[in-house]
Formats: structure tokens, sequence, C-alpha cells
């Protein structure tokens, strides 16, 4: 996703894809990168491509730089995209610890938990959007991209 105004329907088509999905890749490549995405390793990410990879050539996959600039921008999507559903329910979260606080009882610990995380969690997506946002600047100011020989990062 880029820049733009996000909305929560903007996180996922209707098949599980990401809204920007590169129509340069096949479907079960698309599966591996959604995997790699989430943290799974190459042979559990091979297995989610339906039929499996076989595990050397999910290897040469997950070599490919343009296969890692997909995983990295998937990543940056369900990162936006979680802090994006946070946002919206921050105004929520806000309003239940000042009722709480105004008329609390002895029930409220829960929500009163459920806000301050929903508060925190909101907070520190920001912090890492501006934070890889920065980085990005700083790269370019130095030349160095993403994919650009000797560049590695993630």
């Amino acid at each position: 996703m880029s820049d733009e105004a996000l909305s929560v329907g903007d996180c996922e088509r209707s098949d599980g894809t990401p809204p920007d999905a590169d129509d340069s890749f096949d479907a079960r490549e698309l599966a591996f990168i959604e995997a790699r995405s989430k943290g799974k390793t190459i042979k559990v990410a091979a297995k989610a491509a339906r039929p499996p990879f076989p595990y050397s050539t999910a290897r040469r996959l997950d070599d490919r730089e343009d296969v890692r600039a997909a995983v990295r921008k998937r990543a940056r999507e369900a990162v936006q995209c979680g802090t994006l559903a946070l946002g919206q329910a921050a105004t929520t979260a806000a309003r239940t610890l000042k009722r709480v606080a105004a008329k609390g009882g002895p029930g409220d610990g829960p929500r009163v938990s459920a806000a301050r995380t929903i508060l925190e969690l909101g907070s520190h997506g920001l912090d890492l959007l501006d934070f890889d946002s920065r980085l990005s600047e700083l790269e370019a100011a130095q030349g160095r991209q993403p994919g650009a020989p000797g560049f590695r990062r993630g």
C-alpha cells in the first residue's frame, strides 16, 4: 500500500490476497510470499503453496530479490492495516477509559485492560511506521535502496 489514506476494507481482498498483489507472481508464489510475510519458515511457507513447493525450489524462491521485496511489502502492509484498525478503535478505547474513570465499577478491569492495550499498541504501530519511513528516507539519501547490490534488510 502506498502512503494514501487507508481503510480497513483495503487491508485484504475477498480472496485473501493483499490489495496491491503483484500480478507477476502466480497463486503458489503469492501463498509462499504471504506465509513468509507472517514470519513462517521457508519449509512451512513451501507447504502453504498448493501444491507445495519442494524445499529446494522454495529456497531458490526465497533468494529471489523480487520475492524478498514482495515479502517486505506485504509485511509492511499488514502493520499498516493493523495500525489502522487500532487507530480506529482508539476513540472507543479512550471513551471507555473516560467512562470507567467517571463511573467505574468492580467489573471494569478487563475493559480498562483492553482499552489500554489498544491505545498502547496503536501508538507503537505508529512509531514503527514512522521509523520505517524515516529509515527509508535515510537509505535513499545514502543511495542505498532495497534491491541494490550489497543491500539487505530483513
